[in-house]
């Protein structure tokens, strides 16, 4: 028993001498394989890779040729700006395609408002444009900006004295109440902030408001008393006014909850409206300049500390009156084109789970900030992903970037 033991003891040493050797030859050629076969580094080195392949010079010249012209949805300028986005998703070697949607847009046809100061006197007509300034490289594509307006806005006519509802929120209409101001009947003036433009048209709606006209404040959109305001500084010229959509349906309202494409069905406007996904009463964005100018021709009690404007300036009042506005807004409604475009990168591993990363291209204007600082940044991530490509990353999950259209 022992000398079997002494035996089993003695060979232990050489099984286990061969099983390291035979180890550390299979370690060097895996070695030498790797060294034949392409390095991929690891996760937190392609991290530091895309941060460093290219610099905002690209990112520049992408925002630079998006905004060149005003690209309203569904305008031929908007096209343009998809056929760019493609074409740079292909040449960045990812798989582009566009999606076309057939859907309800509205565009101004006719807008006037007028404001009479007092019963005895003659109504004075806002020109409602916004200026012009030659110094502006965009400036000699001016003539390509559509007339301010509000997407999906009620066409109509409406006329009344004219109160000031700060914010336009619940609880300014209840400060109201509390004040003893009627609404009813009233062509509301609110500034813009704080929620929804849609919403605020909507509870001028509820108020029993005749039509609401929104402005955009100093205090808001000036910088305050000493804000300089474009073109010797950043914030919106007092000639400038804010548009957007009023209408409370993501999408295409006439298609709730299924895509518009040419040959599907649609509810009508009427029914939108009825179900309080369109606002009933007529509205329109004015500049801040023409904000002033109406609240200049309110008396009864002055609003209080948090309903005022700029340090220093106009003292706010909320009327009724005596302040008359008269205000019409004629929009067309029309079936377009627009287009979704995607760039693909197919994942290694989870190619049917998908990762997406998107904002939407089209714009009230030229769009420089928003949307398509968004744009442009998408693209510079599209370029910096083909060139870690390159070197050997692949993605997990297939990668969507999309561009969307009509916002």
């Amino acid at each position: 028993m022992a000398g079997s033991l002494m035996a089993a003891s003695r060979k232990a040493p050489s099984i286990s001498s061969t099983t390291i050797i035979a180890t550390v030859l299979l370690a060097v050629a895996l070695v030498f394989l790797g060294c034949l076969t392409a390095y991929r580094p690891p996760k937190s080195a392609y991290h530091a890779l895309f941060l460093s392949l290219a610099d905002n010079a690209t990112a520049s010249r992408h925002l630079h040729a998006l905004t060149r012209r005003p690209h309203v949805a569904g305008t031929p300028a908007d096209s343009e700006a998809a056929a760019y986005v493609a074409a740079a998703f292909s040449s960045y070697s990812l798989r582009a395609h566009s999606a076309p949607y057939e859907v309800l847009l509205t565009y101004p046809v006719r807008r006037s408002l007028t404001l009479a100061r007092s019963p005895q006197d003659p109504p004075v007509a806002f020109d409602l444009v916004q200026e012009v300034f030659p110094e502006d490289p965009s400036s000699r594509f001016a003539g390509e900006v559509m007339p301010t307006f509000h997407g999906f806005a009620k066409s109509g006519t409406a006329a009344g004295r004219v109160v000031y509802v700060n914010y336009g929120r619940v609880e300014d209409y209840a400060t109201l109440r509390g004040m003893g101001v009627e609404v009813n009947g009233a062509v509301v003036l609110a500034r813009y902030g704080k929620i929804f433009r849609g919403d605020i048209v909507s509870n001028a709606q509820e108020a029993g408001a005749a039509a609401a006209v929104l402005y955009s404040d100093r205090r808001d959109f000036g910088g305050g008393p000493g804000g300089k305001a474009f073109p010797e500084g950043p914030w919106l010229p007092a000639s400038g006014v804010q548009m957007g959509t009023v209408s409370h349906r993501p999408g295409d309202p006439t298609t709730p909850g299924w895509a518009s494409v040419r040959t599907c069905e649609r509810v009508s406007l009427e029914e939108v409206e009825a179900g309080g996904g369109l606002p009933g009463i007529p509205s329109l964005p004015v500049s801040g300049r023409d904000g002033e100018e109406i609240l200049r021709s309110l008396g009864g009690q002055v609003a209080a500390d948090d309903w005022q404007g700029v340090e220093g300036g106009l003292v706010y009042r909320v009327g009724p009156g005596p302040g008359f506005l008269n205000l019409t807004y004629e929009g067309n409604q029309t079936l377009v084109t627009i287009q979704n475009v995607f760039g693909v990168i197919e994942g290694e591993e989870e190619p049917d789970r998908y990762v997406l990363l998107g904002n939407h291209r089209d714009a009230w204007t030229f769009g420089a900030v928003d949307p398509n600082s968004g744009t442009s940044a998408l693209l510079e991530i599209a370029q910096r992903l083909q060139k870690l490509q390159k070197r050997g990353w692949k993605p997990r999950r297939t990668i969507i970037l999309c561009n969307w259209d009509a916002e």
